[in-house]
């Protein structure tokens, strides 16, 4: 079967194909939970040391799971400060700390809270993503992030 659009048909489907792949960009197609950050707001110019807070939907933080058999909608969260380059305890606290001893410090800060607070960050842009993982620290798939400057 052949299919003839035109113009105006591939540029309809262009936009149906790009909305699709933005939705599951964001996660909340899948079933899978979904965050956006609320604080800072994009492009914001802070100081060196910034709190971020995330609203999640369809996504429930459970401290007691982690470790634990995973649970569709539940698990913590992943912060990773340029990709990973700012996950240790002398930015990220209790959270770099946490890394150290899971050993993947560099890579991300794991939380159980919806929040994160970074310090002693470099003047500059910066980009925090999070992601939502499973008890067993695998990604779910959905994730988001933010670009800041510190100025």
């Amino acid at each position: 079967m052949q299919l003839h659009l035109g113009l105006r048909g591939l540029a309809v489907l262009g936009c149906v194909v790009a909305l699709g792949v933005a939705t599951s960009a964001l996660g909340s197609s899948a079933g899978m939970g979904s965050a956006r950050f609320v604080t800072p707001k994009a492009g914001a110019k802070t100081g060196s040391t910034v709190t971020f807070a995330v609203k999640l939907n369809d996504f429930k933080i459970c401290p007691a799971c982690v470790g634990k058999a995973n649970k569709a909608g539940s698990g913590h969260l992943h912060f990773s400060m340029d990709k990973g380059k700012f996950d240790y305890p002398k930015y990220s606290g209790a959270n770099g700390k946490l890394a150290v001893q899971l050993g993947i410090a560099g890579k991300y800060s794991p939380a159980v809270l919806p929040k994160i607070t970074y310090m002693h960050l470099p003047k500059g842009k910066h980009t925090l993503a999070v992601f939502l993982v499973n008890n067993d620290h695998s990604n779910t798939g959905a994730k988001s992030s933010v670009s800041f400057w510190v100025k």
